[in-house]
């Protein structure tokens, strides 16, 4: 172990201010820790308070000095933190603001000021009756799990108390928005003014999100390339990743026609004319389309990207195409909430299925009764015949027809209201036949 006071020297000038050197067992590279004290009878008492700490630490005895500093710091204090350090990230200022009014909200509901409330029982608890969309407490969740997951990687905290925290299962969530028909996007398109309109139909055709577009520049179009195309950069796009998008004729007519003769390449093509709510409340309104419909689905600007996805699987596109031109991470995405059910040409469907048909049910119940009367009237022939060869008399002068008599006359005999039965065994030689019944037995043969 290696464990000392000193003065550092900087710039040839000696401190006043002491610091400890210290390396513990099984550790390769010792450490400088200041002790912020000008005396060294004191520093040297600083230095074996720090020893401790640290073969403590070591042992697994104690937390870490950052956690246990971080443990006295309120969340609000990491909020900021957190802020700033993703500020300079790159996040957006939407990002930004989202984390800025959700985690305080959290955590006054569920009544935590220090890092050591939260836990997952106190939310799971709140959760329970909060009364709040499935929506808003997993937007909640996640944002809170954010900063802590943040913390731990800075080393402010041992582990995330909400990680193991699931997301409520939101049923409601592909009923939050519904698609545009293709005749209410001319509609549309037909109402607004010439400069919103190209919007609506850059977004109907790409895909692209309200901040997507205000951060496109003339410089991403390539209007004259062979086809025509548009590179999203990863700098704008959602998922931190470049796309390209290739572009419709109309669109292509559109944009040419958009574009003034002095815009450059680094030029904003579309920042601060991305209508708002209320603008494109009004062009609905102007078009004949209800903002809000029946079932309560909404037709906000991020509608417009509902739309390509709806319209992308009533043409028959491949789920994999239509993930890609999404730029969606998971079919499911794209499937469940992306795609509006009801433009679906379902009952075009249905005609594409063969043609099966029940059988003629009646048809062969009439000739199953024709049977059913052939084999009662085959079944009444054989009967009279047999009372036709009853009634004749005996003409075989051997006498064998007399015998069939008398037998048949000893067993009318034997057969009364008692239980019999009626059991015959065959040999070659000859053929028995054997009545039993009640308590006594007889053979005839």
């Amino acid at each position: 172990m290696i464990r000392y006071v000193f003065q550092p020297v900087s710039h040839g000038k000696r401190s006043r201010l002491w610091s400890a050197r210290v390396r513990l067992d099984g550790c390769f590279t010792p450490r400088t820790y200041p002790l912020h004290v000008a005396d060294k009878r004191v520093a040297e008492q600083k230095l074996e308070k720090l020893v401790q700490e640290l073969e403590r630490e070591a042992a697994g005895i104690l937390s870490p000095k950052l956690v246990r500093e971080a443990a006295q710091t309120p969340i609000a204090g990491h909020l900021e933190a957190f802020l700033a350090d993703r500020g300079a990230e790159g996040r957006s200022k939407n990002t930004l603001s989202k984390y800025r009014n959700s985690i305080p909200k959290l955590c006054e509901r569920c009544g935590w000021v220090m890092e050591r409330d939260v836990t997952a029982q106190s939310f799971t608890a709140w959760r329970a009756g909060c009364g709040l969309s499935a929506k808003t407490v997993n937007d909640l969740l996640g944002a809170m799990k954010n900063l802590l997951n943040w913390m731990e990687g800075q080393g402010l905290i041992l582990s995330n108390p909400l990680s193991h925290v699931q997301k409520v299962e939101n049923r409601s969530q592909e009923s939050f928005r519904r698609a545009l028909s293709a005749v209410e996007c001319q509609k549309l398109l037909a109402a607004a003014p010439f400069h919103r309109s190209v919007i609506y139909l850059t977004a109907l055709y790409t895909g692209l999100r309200r901040a997507e577009l205000n951060g496109l520049k003339w410089a991403d179009f390539e209007l004259t390339a062979t086809p025509p195309c548009l590179r999203v950069p990863s700098s704008i796009s959602k998922n931190r990743k470049a796309s390209v998008h290739y572009l419709r004729p109309e669109l292509v007519a559109a944009l040419e026609k958009f574009r003034s003769g002095d815009a450059r390449p680094a030029d904003t093509v579309f920042r601060g004319k991305v209508p708002r709510v209320r603008t494109l409340k009004g062009d609905l309104k102007r078009a004949g389309i209800p903002f809000e419909d029946e079932r309560g689905q909404r037709a906000d600007f991020h509608a417009l990207r509902t739309t390509l996805a709806t319209m992308l699987a009533a043409k028959g596109v491949s789920l994999q195409a239509s993930k890609a031109l999404m730029r969606h991470s998971d079919v499911k995405l794209t499937l469940k909430v992306y795609t509006d059910e009801s433009h679906l040409p379902l009952i075009q469907a249905m005609d594409t299925l063969p043609s099966l048909s029940v059988p003629n049910h009646s048809a062969q119940l009439t000739a199953q009764a024709g049977d059913s009367l052939g084999r009662e009237a085959s079944n009444g022939v054989a009967s009279s015949r047999s009372r036709e060869l009853s009634q004749v008399s005996p003409l075989d002068p051997s006498g064998r027809e007399k015998a069939a008599s008398v037998a048949s006359s000893r067993l009318s005999k034997m057969v009364g209201p008692e239980r019999f039965e009626l059991s015959t065994s065959c040999t070659p030689c000859k053929r028995a036949t054997r009545l039993r019944y009640g308590p006594n037995k007889r053979t005839v043969s």
